[in-house]
């Protein structure tokens, strides 16, 4: 019995490790040498098990890609949007073999001209890219485009493109995010050209809150050598649109400062909020400063301005010294006028007599006794401007001073010597 048990107890055991790997030729082997019990009470011996392969997942066979061969330059860069399109199609949207066909075209001249963004606010991202023509035949104004191409289910298609029929040259994204504070995400971009000594760029700001894309600049905002940058200027939370350049490169244009223009958001456009001199020790700026003040109603702001006009021998003229002369001489009549505007007619009297003790031949000195006269005769600071304005219109060289400062400076008109919207 204890042969038996022992042989049964072998047998379990080879039969369990056969089942599981597959061995039944030895196992029969062994069966054939093992004593077995007989019919009184004796196990019976185990017939050989057959051996079952167990059956393994099998993995799907991939099939390999073939890639898309990457499109051949299209030759006219009005074909470069449907070359765009027609290649993302095929390749099902190969992003590294668009830029590397963009790359090949010479079309890409930064790494962040190819991007994908969420620009139209629907939880997928655009394509949005910044395209150029290598074409020789525009010199430094590269045409381009900036284009965004979008996905509709499985097509692409292209949702926009900036420079629609016209040209754009050199353009350039400036800044793709919530700009105003609206909830929707605006597109900021670029375009720039050149000339013989100076660069003029255009800022556009475009969004599609509302499913199509819209110009929020009315056309562009233009300046001279301009560096565009979003800042919140007054404090609200809310960025504006900050273009800080605005010089010539010529002489011809006169004296030059740069400025900065502030665009504010007022819902339906980016308007313009304020204007912002860099500081100049030119004399010609300081009186038109003093100007600006006084159109504002900063009356003591200006009198300090044109007094200093008046006063500081330090400050700059651009072409001659005659200059100090006649500007000087102007300040005292529009100092004179914005005392009276102050209410403080001694010191208004006061200027007066300066002018006419210091430049007694100039027109000026006509043009303050005009006013002052009839500032006298009717009490109506309106009127004496008005009759400012008759004289001036009859006498061209009161707007002299003012007019011949170069053509990137302002005009001088004679409705302008005695401003009616002052009163």
């Amino acid at each position: 019995m204890k042969i038996v048990a022992k042989s049964f107890l072998l047998v379990s055991m080879l039969l369990t490790r056969c089942l599981l790997a597959g061995c039944a030729a030895d196992l029969g082997q062994v069966l054939q040498n093992t004593p077995v019990a007989t019919a009184t009470g004796q196990a019976a011996a185990l017939p050989p098990p057959t051996a079952t392969a167990t059956p393994q997942p099998t993995a799907p066979a991939e099939e390999s890609p073939t890639p898309v061969p990457l499109a051949q330059h299209p030759g006219d860069f009005e074909q470069y949007a449907d070359a765009i399109v027609t290649y993302l199609n095929d390749s099902h949207g190969d992003e590294d073999g668009l830029r590397a066909m963009l790359e090949k075209w010479e079309a890409l001249r930064r790494v962040t001209d190819l991007l994908r963004v969420d620009v139209d606010d629907d939880g997928a991202g655009e394509l949005v890219m910044v395209v150029v023509d290598p074409s020789p035949d525009y010199g430094i104004n590269l045409r381009g485009d900036v284009l965004v191409v979008d996905k509709d289910e499985q097509r692409y298609s292209l949702a926009y493109s900036a420079a629609g029929q016209s040209l754009l040259l050199d353009p350039a994204l400036i800044e793709i995010d919530d700009l105003n504070g609206d909830g929707h995400t605006e597109m900021a971009f670029s375009s720039t050209s050149c000339g013989a000594h100076t660069c003029f760029t255009t800022v556009y700001i475009v969004a599609s809150g509302t499913g199509e894309y819209q110009d929020l600049t009315s056309g562009g905002i233009e300046m001279s050598y301009v560096e565009p940058s979003f800042v919140d200027w007054d404090g609200d939370g809310v960025r504006e649109l900050i273009m800080y350049g605005g010089t010539i490169g010529s002489v011809g244009a006169g004296p030059q400062r740069e400025r900065t223009e502030v665009y504010e958001w007022d819902g339906m456009a980016y308007v313009l909020l304020e204007t912002v001199y860099d500081y100049s020790n030119y004399l010609y700026f300081k009186v038109l400063d003093a100007n600006q003040a006084l159109l504002e109603g900063e009356y003591e702001g200006a009198v300090a301005l044109y007094r200093e006009a008046i006063d500081n021998p330090e400050l700059d003229v651009w072409m001659e010294e005659g200059e100090r002369v006649e500007l000087a001489t102007f300040s005292r009549y529009r100092l004179t006028l914005t005392y009276l505007l102050l209410g403080e007619a001694a010191s208004a009297q006061a200027t007066r007599d300066e002018l006419l003790g210091a430049q007694p031949d100039n027109i000026y000195a006509q043009v303050v006794n005009v006013f002052w006269e009839a500032y006298e005769r009717d009490g109506d600071l309106k009127m004496a401007c008005e009759q400012v304005g008759k004289f001036a219109a009859a006498h061209p060289e009161t707007v002299e001073v003012l007019v011949d400062n170069g053509y990137g400076n302002p005009t001088f008109t004679p409705e302008e010597v005695c401003p009616i919207e002052l009163f």
